[in-house]
C-alpha cells in the first residue's frame, strides 16, 4: 500500500480530540496554569494526590526498569480477584480500558461482522469498529434514557458482539440490572459491559460474568482509583474466554511492572478508595441540585463521577465561553431528547463553585 493509499484509506477516521492543553489555553486566555479548571475527562480529584504519590514511590522502589514485568501481573490479578471472589483465570489486565476494548473487538470481530452498540456511547466503541472494519449498528435509548433490553436483543438479529455502557457516557445514568440481564440472557454472542464507573452506580454485573459464557466486563483504575495517568485495565470473564483473549490475542508485557505494581498497591487502599468515591457521591448531589437551580440549565441525575446538562444557549457558545475562562468542559451536543448537551466532572467544592461561577455568567 502506497502512502497515498493509506492517507485516503485513514482521512475516513475521525481524530480523537482530549481538548486543549491546559498550558496552552492558560497562555491563550493570560491565566496562570493552576487557575484552569480541567473538567472534561471524569479524571477523580478527590484522592489525595501526595498519597499517590507516595505509593508510587513506593513501587519504584521495588522495579528494576531493566527487567521485562514478571511477577507483577499475577500479583494484581490475585488481589483483584480477592476483591472480586473470583479466580484470577478469569481476569485479563491491560493497559487501560481503551485497550481491552481493542482486545475484544479484535479477536472476537472479523470485517464481516456487526457490533451493536447500545447508544449514545463512548466514543471509542465507534472509533475501534472503523479502525477495524467492522459493520457499526446501534440500539439508541429512549428520552429517558432508558433502554428495553427485549428490543435490544431484537434488533441484534445477526450481530455478533453487543457493546454497553453501564453505568453510561455520557448519558452518566445506570440501566436497570433486569434490563441488562435480558440482553445477556437473550443473546447468543457475547456481550461486553463498560463498567467504568461501576464504584459510583449501585451495583455491578462482575458476579454474572464468571458463570455466563457470553458475558465480559470491563473495569479500570482510570476513575474510581484515579490513575488516568497510569493506563492500567482489567477484564473479567469466564475462565475460558479470558484466558483465550490473555494468552492468544493480548500483547505480551502490555503493561509495565512499576504500573502493575501500582495497582497492587492501591488496591490494598480500600479504604481511602471508598471515602474518596462517598465524596464524590455527595458533591455529586450538589452539583447536580446547584445546576438545576440555574435558569437556562438542565442537570441530569447522575450514577457516575459526572454530569451531563444541557443549556438554552446553544452548547457550542457556552463551551467556548467556558474556556475563556478557564473551564475545560467536554461538548456532547444531542442526546435521545435533549440539544446543547455538556458534561463535566464531578470536583471538590472550591473547583465545584468556580465551576458554577463560570457557568451562571455565560447562560445569562
Amino acid at each position: 500500500m502506497t502512502l497515498e493509499r493509506f492517507k485516503l484509506r485513514s482521512s475516513e477516521l475521525g481524530v480523537y480530540e482530549p481538548g486543549e492543553p491546559i498550558e496552552t489555553l492558560a497562555e491563550r486566555v493570560g491565566l496562570p496554569s493552576d487557575r484552569i479548571l480541567k473538567l472534561n475527562a471524569n479524571e477523580n480529584l478527590f484522592l489525595p494526590r501526595s498519597k499517590l504519590q507516595r505509593i508510587m514511590a513506593e513501587a519504584t522502589s521495588e522495579t528494576d526498569p531493566r527487567l521485562y514485568p514478571g511477577e507483577e501481573e499475577e500479583l494484581l490479578a490475585g488481589k483483584l480477584a480477592s476483591l472480586h471472589d473470583i479466580s484470577t483465570d478469569q481476569i485479563v489486565i491491560g493497559s487501560g480500558g481503551d485497550q481491552i476494548i481493542n482486545l475484544v473487538i479484535s479477536s472476537i470481530l472479523r470485517p464481516t461482522d456487526t457490533l451493536l452498540a447500545v447508544t449514545p456511547t463512548f466514543s471509542m466503541y465507534p472509533r475501534t469498529v472503523a479502525i477495524r472494519g467492522v459493520t457499526y449498528r446501534v440500539a439508541p435509548l429512549d428520552n429517558r434514557f432508558m433502554m428495553d433490553g427485549e428490543k435490544v436483543v431484537e434488533e441484534a438479529r445477526e450481530v455478533d458482539l453487543i457493546v454497553l455502557c453501564n453505568p453510561n457516557n455520557p448519558t452518566s445514568n445506570q440501566l436497570p440490572r433486569g434490563e441488562v440481564m435480558k440482553v445477556v440472557e437473550g443473546f447468543d454472542g457475547p456481550v461486553l459491559i463498560d463498567e467504568a464507573y461501576a464504584e459510583f452506580g449501585q451495583y455491578s454485573l462482575i458476579d454474572e460474568a464468571a458463570e455466563r459464557d457470553n458475558l465480559i466486563i470491563l473495569r479500570t483504575f482510570s476513575k474510581a482509583y484515579g490513575l488516568a495517568g497510569l493506563r492500567l485495565g482489567y477484564a473479567v470473564t469466564n475462565t475460558v474466554l479470558a484466558r483465550t483473549l490473555a494468552e492468544r490475542y493480548m500483547m505480551p508485557f502490555s503493561v509495565p511492572s512499576l504500573v502493575l505494581r501500582i495497582g497492587v498497591r492501591l488496591l490494598e487502599e480500600q479504604a481511602m478508595i471508598r471515602e474518596a468515591v462517598e465524596e464524590v457521591k455527595l458533591e455529586r448531589g450538589f452539583l447536580v441540585d446547584s445546576l438545576n437551580k440555574i435558569e437556562g440549565v438542565r442537570a441530569f441525575p447522575s450514577d457516575t463521577n459526572f454530569i451531563l446538562f444541557c443549556t438554552r444557549k446553544p452548547h457550542e457558545d457556552v463551551y467556548a465561553s467556558l474556556l475563556e475562562r478557564g473551564v475545560i468542559v467536554r461538548r456532547i451536543g444531542s442526546v435521545p431528547g435533549y440539544e446543547n448537551c455538556l458534561r463535566v466532572t464531578v470536583t471538590p467544592r472550591m473547583a465545584t463553585m468556580k465551576f458554577l461561577d463560570a457557568l451562571k455568567e455565560v447562560v445569562a
